[in-house]
């Protein structure tokens, strides 16, 4: 049996289908490793680097989108706590007002969007700062060369962002921010008269009696879970704050005609009020602010999102894993390099 399967069908041995089948299995992989060589980004180049990759080559090749997607990450939220602080400085913008916080809000998240789409492209750039071109690769000027850095590295983020790249990075980081549990209006700051950016958890109240043991005990849960849902602060003891305050309920049962429809139109057209976790400091000034019915704003800055990774996730429609040298180099530029100076500094002091 075993010399009938070493033979060809003219029944000579060593036959002519075991060099077909070989000349077919050399084509096979030489195909294969074109069309994988062909394969966008270039995240895999051969068969054998697919198969025996080690871990730290694994490793190695991941740092560079990790860094990528840390880096927009940071820049995403920071450009969107940037700008609830410049909404609630300059425009006195609260996540209150009626249709224009979720014009803003839906602005500032379109730019945190192009910013995180501008940095990734910008990291995957060969030497953003120009450090190698200026000092042969070392930073013997520090701080002094730091302005022209920072012209050359806005030229540059300017640069790689055509109005077709910001659409669409502003249409996706759009779609992942309201995909990640994002609110528009949320993005902006709390006016403590109302409902604040962190009303996510409530409970029923009974008029305007104050709230029982059962009920403060489950809205300490609420503050410890969620935080103050003006400020986002989760220590220290809890209020239990009506929604709409004691103090609006009773005008808004006195007013009669326009100004009674548009007194309950801020509130949905219900008079009906809840509970919602507040802190002590958020509750003094609201006390003030709802007796002179005068807007306070009130920043919630501390609190980390979900709807943060819609920076990471517009970075990765323009990733190219064979940049991931370059992207290494201006971290170690940006990031580490000064780290390092900075601890050298304190040592010595």
């Amino acid at each position: 049996m075993g010399w009938w399967w070493s033979r060809d069908r003219d029944g000579k041995p060593g036959g002519k289908r075991s060099g077909k089948k070989k000349e077919k299995t050399g084509a096979l992989e030489e195909w294969t490793h074109s069309a994988l060589e062909r394969s966008p980004g270039g995240l895999v180049e051969t068969v054998s680097d697919a198969v025996s990759v080690s871990p730290r080559k694994a490793r190695e090749s991941a740092l560079p989108f990790v860094s990528s997607c840390a880096a927009t990450l940071a820049v995403h939220s920071a450009v969107l706590k940037g700008c609830q602080v410049a909404s609630a400085a300059v425009l006195r913008v609260s996540c209150a007002t009626p249709v224009l916080s979720t014009l803003v809000g839906g602005t500032a998240v379109c730019l945190a969007s192009v910013a995180s789409g501008s940095v990734a492209r910008a990291l995957q750039q060969p030497d953003v700062l120009g450090r190698k071109k200026r000092h042969g690769g070392g930073d013997a000027r520090g701080l002094a060369a730091f302005p022209a850095e920072a012209r050359r590295a806005w030229a540059l983020l300017a640069g790689q962002t055509t109005m077709r790249d910001a659409l669409a990075d502003a249409a996706l980081g759009l779609f992942c921010f309201g995909a990640l549990g994002g609110r528009l209006r949320a993005v902006l700051a709390s006016d403590v008269r109302f409902p604040g950016a962190n009303a996510s958890a409530s409970m029923p109240a009974v008029g305007a009696s104050y709230a029982t043991k059962f009920q403060r005990t489950e809205l300490l849960r609420m503050l410890r879970q969620h935080g103050c849902h003006h400020c986002g602060k989760k220590s220290g003891p809890v209020i239990a704050d009506h929604m709409p305050p004691n103090l609006f309920v009773d005008q808004m049962k006195r007013e009669r005609g326009l100004r009674a429809f548009l007194s309950r139109a801020r509130w949905n057209g219900k008079t009906t009020q809840r509970f919602y976790p507040q802190c002590t400091g958020c509750s003094q000034k609201q006390s003030s602010a709802v007796k002179k019915n005068r807007k306070a704003l009130v920043l919630n800055l501390s609190k980390w999102h979900p709807h943060y990774f819609a920076g990471p996730f517009v970075a990765l429609r323009t990733y190219d894993g064979k940049s991931g040298r370059h992207v290494m180099d201006n971290v170690d530029a940006l990031v580490l390099s000064p780290l390092e100076r900075a601890k050298k500094k304190l040592w010595k002091t």
